[in-house]
């Protein structure tokens, strides 16, 4: 893995394919070889992107400068490793935390988005979601940390759709094996500290669904039926109020979509790209793509 330095913040980041350029941007604690995991990464070089993935602040190798962090500064780390690399007019696919640094991305630097991916990270604050982040700044308050097994059970939780969690007892355990090595993607305590102050502060954030109507560029917000964060009403909330909005929706996952549902995810931007690429002079708002 490469790595150039923004801001002082060293990011790793790696390059895949040649053709017009999509950048990945991951989750909370998302480590880039979960792009390769899902198969998004390969399908999009396959089908002639160049992809570039990344490590945010906090996930290692990049480095964890002393928390909390916000997401301008997630998407200013963005926009540096994007200049740095020459890219300009990308497409930006954020998931979860990441959906939060390219919707400002493509708010504030347009000249770096063209088109712009939301899923599973794009919509206003529900009641789980309040609950949840109330839950993770006392933690954080009182113990200084997050605990490795409460971030097990927040993640299964979310991640595997109620069919699974209720029946399928053995991959929920084959989920919580893989949960356990959770801790080696943070380079450091503040890193993990500091991506979840991001992502409290942007979802407290009063004004940002207005904001939503300032970006220009096409945008798909992609909602998992059964994401317990940004479920499908709130995904179609954001799609209606952005200019160049439109929807889709996987049925049958849960937050987690991106890795259970992988394949049906990956039709759905594949869809949204060549509808960009083929149909440019034609997007109305809240249009519905699936």
């Amino acid at each position: 893995m490469e790595s150039v330095v923004v801001d002082g913040v060293r990011l790793g980041y790696e390059r895949a394919g040649s053709g017009p350029a999509v950048v990945l941007v991951g989750g909370t604690g998302m480590p880039p070889v979960a792009w390769q995991l899902c198969g998004l990464r390969d399908t999009l070089a396959g089908a002639g992107f160049e992809v570039v993935t990344y490590a945010a602040r906090g996930v290692a190798p990049s480095d964890a400068p002393a928390a909390p962090y916000t997401v301008d500064d997630l998407a200013a780390d963005l926009a540096g490793l994007l200049e740095a690399l020459g890219l300009t007019e990308t497409v930006v696919v954020g998931y979860s935390l990441g959906s939060f640094t390219a919707e400002l991305l493509a708010r504030t630097r347009p000249d770096l988005v063209r088109a712009a991916v939301l899923m599973a990270g794009a919509g206003p604050l529900t009641g789980v979601l309040d609950a949840v982040l109330a839950a993770e700044t006392e933690l954080i308050a009182t113990t200084g940390r997050l605990s490795p097994a409460f971030m097990r059970l927040q993640t299964l939780l979310s991640t595997l759709p109620p069919g699974v969690l209720c029946t399928d007892d053995a991959q929920v355990r084959t989920w919580l094996e893989l949960l356990g090595a959770q801790e080696a993607v943070w380079t450091s305590a503040e890193g993990e500290n500091g991506q979840s102050a991001a992502s409290d502060r942007w979802l407290r954030d009063e004004h940002r669904m207005a904001a939503l109507a300032q970006i220009a560029a096409p945008v798909l917000v992609l909602a998992f039926e059964y994401d317990l964060y940004f479920p499908p009403g709130s995904g179609r909330v954001a799609a209606a109020a952005l200019p160049a909005g439109h929807f889709a929706q996987i049925s049958g996952a849960a937050h987690g979509g991106l890795l259970t549902h992988s394949g049906e995810t990956t039709k759905a931007i594949l869809a949204f790209l060549a509808h960009v690429d083929l149909d440019e002079a034609d997007r109305s708002a809240g249009e519905s793509l699936g």
